[in-house]
């Protein structure tokens, strides 16, 4: 099961019923007085179409090419040291996080702000009339689908004060036209505070799992997980250790034995993953394609139309692994680098590398990268090239351990050497001592290429300024992207002023 992929894009006809109900009667329709709230009266019926209506919240997550291009590994994995566009030429979009300034006019960023309020605004909605609806025979579904928009709304918030630091903090739903609609921007803390209490909430009603069409949903590992890492960047480092224990303790998850199986299409929702984002092949929503990896990751194989590899690993973070290191082979497709469906090793299959003679010496690595590859034979089969069914890891059992090793480091208790063991003993290599810098260099190896830390890692440890000087980064500026330019028309700059330095 693909779990409630087609509940979320059933769920975007809700939506357009809570309007169309509004607005249409058969009878003088230019004699009505004009709409000024909308009504739910029509759309929003039973049980079902509540669940739907809060699975659309999740929806814009899958959110990654189309009126804009907001891959999450352009904004960590590219913007940071860990890969590189390629050929600003050919994919300006990725380009522009190759170097810094990003400009405040940029398209990805608007498009990236734009897909974080969505999820708000949905979660608010939800949130709104779910706890409103009187017919819940379900037990427990009320207190489910609540907690399951509190935590899309915190994941959301999250996203946006890592990136832009203050933000607007919207949590009311917007339904009326004497609604407040414009919201100053909040103090970092509050908006920290928020998340918080958010998934605090979420944790202490979403289920430690799911089975069925429900996989995927929000659980209470996932809000805890979330809790851990908030208090990381936060440097509450006891609390840190105490949500990474409460997931560690709740025995849903574990490692997987093979590092590469948390990327296989049998194994999606095991029991390494804590969140992870749906696909599925052919669905499309608001005009977004489901993904675009394989088109925008990925080479042409056997002339594959419309592949160009613009996620290329730098050669800098290839050379941190060891040969043995397990996580090598699955997070790089290299020269030497066998692939089971093609039965041949990357450097015969000449289109994997057709195209580097267009970028500079000092960028060239031969590499792809190799997470989110998908069989030859599957891609072919799809019905757009952009649209991979794999799903997107999250958040992850290693993250977890990650996490409580550093924190343990900072003084925040817990058994950091043994989590930092497990995540070594798995790749198949030796275990070292546990120290911040080694933990630094773990959470590279083990998270690379996934889109979700390593830009943020960077500025929360304070490295960045050293460590992306090779690109310009700015200290004062560069931390959080500028806050988009047509937000700011729109509003005005007394309640939308522009980030330091833009």
């Amino acid at each position: 099961m693909k779990n409630h992929l087609k509940e979320i894009a059933n769920a975007m006809l809700i939506g357009s019923l809570l309007l169309l109900s509004t607005a249409c009667n058969k009878e003088k329709l230019l004699d009505k007085t004009p709409i000024t709230s909308l009504d739910n009266t029509k759309a929003l019926v039973n049980e079902s179409d509540y669940t739907a209506l809060t699975s659309s919240a999740y929806e814009p997550f899958q959110w990654q090419v189309g009126p804009y291009t907001v891959f999450p590994v352009m904004f960590q994995d590219i913007r940071a040291d860990n890969c590189v566009s390629q050929w600003a030429s050919y994919w300006v979009p990725g380009g522009v996080y190759d170097q810094f300034t990003i400009p405040a006019n940029d398209p990805s960023v608007l498009g990236y702000w734009q897909k974080w309020y969505t999820v708000i605004s949905r979660a608010n909605t939800a949130i709104n009339f779910v706890k409103s609806f009187k017919g819940f025979t379900t037990a427990g579904l009320q207190q489910r689908l609540i907690g399951e928009a509190e935590f899309v709304r915190a994941f959301a918030y999250f996203e946006l004060v890592r990136n832009w630091g203050a933000v607007p903090l919207i949590t009311q739903y917007i339904g009326s036209t004497t609604d407040q609609i414009i919201y100053p921007r909040s103090p970092v803390a509050a908006i920290y505070a928020q998340i918080q209490s958010d998934a605090t909430a979420a944790a202490a009603v979403l289920p430690l799992n799911y089975s069925g069409n429900d996989l995927g949903r929000a659980t209470q590992g996932a809000a805890n997980t979330l809790l851990a890492k908030v208090n990381l960047y936060l440097k509450n480092y006891t609390a840190t250790v105490a949500y990474c224990q409460k997931v560690i303790n709740s025995s849903v998850y574990s490692l997987e034995a093979n590092y590469a199986d948390n990327w296989s299409l049998t194994n999606e929702y095991g029991k390494e993953s804590i969140y992870e984002i749906g696909y599925q092949s052919g669905l499309s929503t608001d005009g977004y394609n489901n993904k675009g990896s394989w088109s925008y990751e990925f080479f042409g194989f056997l002339g594959a139309p419309g592949c160009f590899g613009n996620f290329v690993p730098r050669q800098g973070l290839i050379d941190m692994y060891d040969n043995a290191d397990k996580r090598k082979d699955a997070t790089f497709i290299l020269p030497s680098t066998f692939l089971p469906d093609l039965n041949e090793y990357a450097s015969v299959e000449t289109n994997i590398y057709q195209y580097f003679w267009t970028v500079p010496a000092a960028l060239q690595s031969q590499a792809s990268a190799r997470k989110y590859y998908i069989p030859v034979q599957t891609a072919e089969a799809l019905p757009t090239i952009t649209a991979s069914p794999l799903n997107e890891k999250v958040y992850r059992y290693a993250d977890v351990l990650l996490m409580l090793a550093e924190a343990s480091v900072m003084g925040g208790g817990g058994d950091g050497q043994s989590a930092l063991n497990q995540i070594r003993t798995r790749a198949g290599i030796a275990t070292i001592p546990l120290t911040l810098q080694n933990v630094k260099d773990e959470r590279r190896r083990e998270l690379a290429t996934e889109g979700w830390d390593r830009f943020s890692d960077l500025v929360r440890w304070g490295d960045a300024p050293t460590v992306l000087s090779f690109k310009g980064f700015k200290q004062g500026r560069d931390e959080l992207l500028p806050i988009p330019q047509s937000e700011i028309d729109l509003v005005g700059s007394a309640d939308l002023p522009q980030n330091p330095g833009y």
